[in-house]
């Protein structure tokens, strides 16, 4: 019954909601290719949006059928060359950024001791560059009236608990990313939207918003000497300890468009909790947020997907 519902009922609603908030942006994970296909790409392409799709996976054996998806209006942003839509996987932005030539021209510090540590660590290193089939979107936006540009981010991080160290890192490489297309573009603003997997007092958050994380941070660091991929792969690793992690002062602050983070973002029937965000460089206001649903409206109908939402 529930694949009914996810089907037939479901699906639409998801269309319904997105169409009627009339957002300039949309970004959107955990989409399935065949209902960005078959659904989200032709009903928002009715209605005056352009966008595409970024599909996860280490390569096409990999079975994996989901991914990201940014859409924007074309009312209110030109139109992009599908050149321009770009989409970037983590592990290949790993292995250029930890590459001696461009560690060796960087601002970002940190990553010389991201480097130190993925040497003493032959298993996040394997875990970082073979394992995980996450990708970043990126597209420059040009608003239609005044030109000014705009480099819009969307990502969907790992989501294992014990790999909260795996998400800081990525978070630090997809942030590397984003100067260099900030850059780029003449310091354009920067909007980065994403299922980040992380909740709010998470090392995550912590080093978007604060731009830093501390060795010594339990719940970021926690796991990094016992989480292992498969296990019995990650071997004796005792003698490795854990880095500060922070952004240098080249990369813009980050604002979030939570004036108050909402009890949830993502409910089941075995765990609640805020998870998705929309962040913006600070050269941005928030104006408004749309309203939430409250445990009082998910506990009558146990988790979603539901009949309802």
């Amino acid at each position: 019954k529930l694949d009914d519902i996810v089907k037939w009922r479901r699906h639409p609603l998801i269309v319904h909601e997105i169409l009627q908030y009339q957002g300039d942006i949309v970004c959107l994970q955990e989409v399935d290719r065949d209902v960005f296909d078959g659904l989200l790409q032709p009903c928002l392409k009715a209605h005056g949006y352009q966008g595409y799709y970024s599909e996860k996976g280490l390569d096409d054996a990999s079975g994996i059928r989901e991914g990201c998806a940014i859409f924007w209006s074309l009312d209110v942003f030109e139109s992009v060359r599908l050149p321009d839509m770009k989409t970037h996987t983590f592990r290949e932005m790993f292995q250029d950024f930890m590459c001696d030539e461009r560690l060796h021209k960087t601002e970002w510090t940190t990553l010389h001791d991201v480097s130190k540590l993925l040497e003493e660590h032959d298993h996040l290193k394997h875990v970082l560059f073979n394992k995980l089939g996450h990708v970043l979107q990126t597209v420059v936006l040009t608003d239609k009236r005044s030109k000014e540009k705009i480099v819009v981010a969307n990502t969907h991080l790992f989501y294992h608990p014990h790999a909260a160290h795996v998400k800081c890192l990525k978070m630090l490489i997809a942030c590397r990313q984003l100067e260099i297309e900030h850059i780029e573009n003449e310091l354009s603003p920067i909007i980065f939207c994403g299922d980040y997997n992380s909740t709010p007092d998470s090392g995550v958050m912590q080093l978007l918003l604060n731009r830093f994380v501390d060795s010594g941070d339990e719940e970021t660091w926690k796991h990094l000497c016992t989480y292992e991929w498969e296990e019995g792969a990650g071997g004796d690793l005792k003698h490795v300890s854990s880095i500060d992690v922070e952004y240098p002062p080249s990369f813009p602050q980050l604002i979030s468009a939570y004036e108050k983070a909402p009890d949830f973002t993502h409910f089941i029937e075995c765990f609640a909790a805020t998870l998705d965000y929309i962040l913006a460089s600070s050269n941005f206001e928030v104006v408004r947020s749309a309203s939430t649903l409250s445990f009082d409206d998910m506990n009558e109908h146990v988790a979603m997907p539901n009949e309802f939402m």
